[in-house]
């Protein structure tokens, strides 16, 4: 069959499908023929795998719905040079349901999933990076930074699942992720072309096409680098009903790395990049093991994350450099060190609720922002650690209501800074001599356009207080801790607000 005579079966069909949804007046000959006919178009044959071998093959097809045995599989099954699954078919339906595929780190360089295809449903399934020794948890981060080739390896930057197609969906996995280079400091060695130690990171779940969703899934991340993040053409992304957790260290246990080979040793526990470059590493502080739990990079568009759960990431849910409609419902964000929320204009917190318990629960990267809709319950966090502030807000035309939910919160009472340059790292105030120059990293990578806080609406019924900086102008303020104005034309009242 020629192509030209594909594609008029394929218009005619389309047509008849949508004639019977639309109730239009067919024979019943026709209709039965046509009904057949469609169903051929879009039936799925069945295929039974037993092997990793048959799998990967298997994912390369389309229109299948794929069943595994269960069982437990490791991925050195496959030679080197094929120890991935390349899942370059379309509409398929790939169930794993009790299947638990080892990924012993250092045996593969390329994504565990890569999908390129579209419309297909990668469903159930375990898969771990694990290491050679058996380790489960880094304790010893001296010898394990010091182990480059069976431990501290990651995959380059790159992602252990990939999604490039469009329409596809990630349901029901658990995903363990290990391995990465050095692994137990933060931010301190650089995370990017700065970075000073030979940085090899590892993720989790990449994004970067329409119309993908995550539902129902369980990351463990113990590696550096991003959880789930969308990055080029990604849009209409929906994620949902999902478990993310990276894991913390306190800044105290670098000084005890003593060996000549380990980072802090090599540099004098000095931080090495930057503005701050020379000052001690800060005391009594957390630094984040992993990257963010669900980032946007620049993309134009949407995203809405739902029902989900991030702890002990670097940001939590960060989204604002999308450019597309943000809405953010029914989630939680405990335990971030830089960053629990962020959005772009427009963007929508719904329902949500998280602490400040190592960083600020939110974080307004440019004063050009605009509109945030943000209703967000404050969990406790009598474990909090640091001097960082609850949050820094600034922008135009912000809706943004706060509520306690129990006590203790905090030992410390962090301000809610409106308007005014409060740095979000630790070192802002663990440094007071630090130039008022100083820069972030994160501010002289995005650029930085002032701290302007205006036109906003703000109901605090929490008991943190406020302090409205020297660049709030015309914010209508209703607070039940304690306020500071130093703006201009701010409306003021303390009151008690409950939920």
């Amino acid at each position: 069959m020629s192509s030209n005579q594909i594609l008029g079966y394929q218009a005619a069909n389309s047509e008849m499908c949508s004639r019977i949804g639309q109730g239009k007046r067919w024979s019943l000959s026709a209709i039965l023929l046509t009904v057949g006919f469609c169903l051929t178009l879009h039936a799925q044959s069945m295929v039974t795998v037993s092997t990793l071998a048959a799998l990967r093959e298997t994912v390369q097809k389309s229109d299948q719905k794929i069943s595994m045995k269960a069982g437990r599989y490791k991925i050195t099954e496959l030679p080197d040079g094929s120890r991935n699954f390349p899942c370059s078919g379309s509409n398929n339906t790939i169930g794993l349901s009790g299947v638990y595929i080892n990924f012993p780190v250092g045996k593969s360089n390329r994504a565990h999933f890569d999908i390129t295809g579209s419309n297909n449903t990668l469903k159930g399934g375990i898969f771990e990076d694990t290491y050679s020794n058996g380790l489960l948890e880094v304790t010893d981060f001296s010898r394990y930074n010091q182990n480059r080739t069976t431990l501290a390896k990651g995959q380059r930057g790159g992602a252990n699942i990939r999604v490039s197609g469009d329409g596809n969906t990630i349901e029901g996995i658990k995903m363990t992720a290990r391995g990465s280079y050095p692994y137990g400091y933060g931010n301190t060695y650089g995370i990017g072309r700065d970075n000073v130690a030979g940085l090899d990171k590892r993720c989790g779940l990449l994004i970067t096409g329409v119309g993908n969703t995550v539902d129902d899934c369980e990351f463990q991340h113990r590696a550096f680098g991003h959880v789930i993040y969308m990055q080029r053409g990604a849009d209409k992304t929906w994620i949902k009903n999902t478990v993310i957790e990276g894991a913390v260290r306190p800044s105290n246990d670098l000084y005890k790395e003593t060996n000549d080979d380990d980072l802090p040793k090599r540099f004098n526990y000095q931080l090495p990049i930057g503005h701050v470059k020379g000052l001690p590493i800060p005391r009594d502080v957390m630094l984040n093991l992993t990257e963010d739990g669900i980032r946007a990079y620049p993309i134009n568009g949407s995203v809405t994350v739902e029902n989900c759960i991030v702890k002990k990431t670097r940001g939590g849910i960060k989204l604002y450099l999308a450019k597309g409609d943000v809405t953010v419902r029914n989630c939680s964000v405990l335990d971030s060190v830089i960053e629990g929320y962020s959005l772009p204009s427009g963007g929508k917190i719904i329902n949500s609720s998280g602490n400040a318990a190592y960083g600020p629960l939110i974080y307004m990267h440019f004063s050009r922002t605009s509109n945030h809709q943000i209703d967000l319950k404050i969990l406790p966090a009598p474990h909090a650690v640091g001097n960082h502030v609850f949050a820094a807000i600034r922008g135009r035309g912000h809706n943004i209501r706060l509520t306690q939910v129990g006590s203790p919160i905090d030992a410390t009472l962090r301000p809610i800074v409106v308007g005014y340059k409060a740095r979000f790292q630790f070192l802002t105030t663990d440094y007071p001599s630090v130039p008022d120059g100083y820069e972030t990293n994160y501010e002289r990578h995005y650029g930085d356009d002032g701290y302007e806080a205006s036109n906003m609406t703000i109901a605090n019924g929490t008991d943190y207080p406020m302090i409205l900086g020297d660049q709030s102008l015309s914010n209508t303020i209703a607070s039940k801790g304690l306020v500071t104005d130093l703006g201009n034309n701010n409306q003021v009242s303390q009151i008690g607000l409950t939920d």
